[in-house]
């Protein structure tokens, strides 16, 4: 836990911790502390806030030991925070400060206390415990805490729109951040203070430096989104449109790595689950035994006293009993046997309706996968249509319909044409020169380019104007080495 990594494999070990402490043993606070901080990571905030107090009520016993009290206060009130439970957050945070005996500590509980008044909208109490905030994080000399408190205040300065007093204190957290720790949410508040200030280069560098350290999704999709606002400012739309691009990407990333975290959350609820269900099971199982040795203990003294009593009739009883089983086992495997006929035939229509399902779903993905075809035709038509529309189209078109004597005399696309036309078949075949690269990635531009142009149906001699030569000699040789390559990646 203090070195941040996560607790889940921990998880069979705390269980052993209290089982093993008792109710008045001031260990079983602990683990009840660090159990609560691992429901937390599960996201299981209900059962967290149980735990950790159920270790108040224990530690309320041992007054010495203020450092588990501590720990298990600041826990909690950040618990009824994330839970909107302001008031006791308040509460609790206010508790804490009793028992913080260190400036560090003091620092640190007065920034949860400061988060709980500006969640409930006293801004002058928000301000009045953010500055003593940071007076003792200063006091104390510790650079994280200092960096912390000096960033909240600046979070706070920016919002309440105290711009220069804001950037000084942004700065100022940026110059007490120590080197192990990641500065990354420090340069994106002072890059928003410098872009609500209008100076637009200050900004991108230091968002940029924002983007270079963030470690976690969330941090690189916040700097894309200020970038792309910054370009936009600036009105390089180009470059807006690519940050965005990459932005959308990130957005996706993070959506899966949450899905992910939701998963391992109800992977663990239900192993809790079963564990509860498997220890249910072993005491079921346990006090069964013991009913069913007690009956047979009683049943072999009945034998032993009828015995003893019926010796002579006891020939004839076995006899009778060996009977009566006999024939109640022949009536059970005739159920046997009867229930098994019924079974037999129940499979056997199961296998013919699921052979009738396997058909059916068959014929459903040669359905799909035809209208699959035909849209994709009808994608490439309608990138043909969007090509044709471009300016670049039309000089094409022009060139391909020349009438001249000698080949010599045959005009073609200068080299910025070929690069506008290499822009706007990449921008509008995107996805398909995509699809291509990844099946075959020796393919170059110039190749992709040929496909595309064969796609739209120029023909092999406006192709060859399309790369600059009058003849198709050039043209031949090219298709021939995009057959090897393509073969050879197959």
């Amino acid at each position: 836990d203090k070195c941040e990594r996560p607790l889940l494999p921990c998880d069979s070990l705390l269980d052993v911790a209290l089982h093993h402490y008792g109710d008045n043993r001031k260990e079983r606070a602990v683990a009840l502390l660090y159990k609560g901080r691992l429901e937390q990571e599960m996201g299981q905030s209900e059962r967290a806030i149980n735990f950790f107090l159920e270790g108040l009520e224990i530690v309320k016993r041992f007054p010495q030991e203020i450092e588990t009290r501590r720990h298990l206060l600041s826990s909690l009130g950040n618990e009824y925070l994330d839970a909107r439970l302001y008031a006791k957050a308040k509460n609790t945070c206010q508790e804490l400060l009793d028992y913080c005996l260190t400036d560090k500590d003091k620092a640190i509980a007065l920034n949860s206390l400061a988060n709980c008044y500006s969640m409930i909208g006293q801004e002058d109490s928000t301000f009045l415990f953010r500055h003593k905030a940071l007076e003792y994080a200063q006091a104390s000399g510790d650079s994280a805490i200092m960096a912390m408190s000096a960033h909240n205040l600046s979070v706070k300065l920016k919002l309440k729109e105290e711009t220069d007093t804001a950037l000084y204190y942004a700065r100022l957290s940026i110059k007490c951040c120590p080197e192990k720790e990641n500065p990354s949410n420090y340069y994106a508040n002072l890059g928003n203070i410098l872009f609500d200030k209008g100076e637009l280069d200050s900004a991108t560098y230091y968002i940029h430096k924002q983007l270079e350290d963030s470690t976690n999704i969330k941090g690189q999709v916040s700097a894309l989104l200020n970038l792309s606002y910054i370009k936009e400012e600036q009105e390089d739309y180009q470059a807006t449109t690519k940050l965005l691009y990459k932005f959308v990407d990130l957005v996706d990333s993070l959506y899966y790595v949450e899905q992910d975290s939701e998963i391992e959350r109800i992977i663990h609820k239900y192993d809790t689950k079963a564990k509860v269900k498997e220890e249910q099971a072993k005491g079921q199982a346990l006090l069964e035994m013991t009913i069913a040795g007690f009956i047979f203990f009683c049943l072999l003294i009945t034998l032993f006293y009828q015995h003893l009593i019926n010796k002579r009739k006891r020939r004839q009883l076995l006899n009778e009993q060996r009977l009566q089983q006999t024939l109640e086992r022949i009536k059970s495997l005739q159920t046997t046997i009867e229930e098994s006929q019924r079974i037999v035939t129940l499979l056997q229509k199961e296998h013919s309706t699921l052979l009738q399902e396997k058909e059916k779903n068959k014929q459903e993905i040669e359905e799909r996968e035809a209208y699959i075809e035909k849209l994709k035709e009808e994608k490439l038509s309608l990138r043909n249509w969007l090509f044709r529309q471009s300016a670049i189209y039309n000089k094409v078109e022009k060139l391909s319909k020349q009438k001249v004597s000698d080949k010599k005399e045959l005009r073609v696309l200068t080299d910025a044409e070929q690069k506008t036309l290499m822009e706007t078949v990449q921008d509008i075949y995107a996805d398909y020169m995509d699809d291509m690269k990844s099946q075959y990635p020796k393919l170059t531009n110039e190749d992709l380019l040929y496909l595309c142009l064969s796609e739209i149906g120029f023909s092999p001699q406006t192709i060859a104007l399309c790369f600059g030569n009058t003849d198709t000699h050039a043209l031949a040789q090219r298709k021939y080495r995009l057959k090897q390559r393509m073969t050879e990646e197959k």
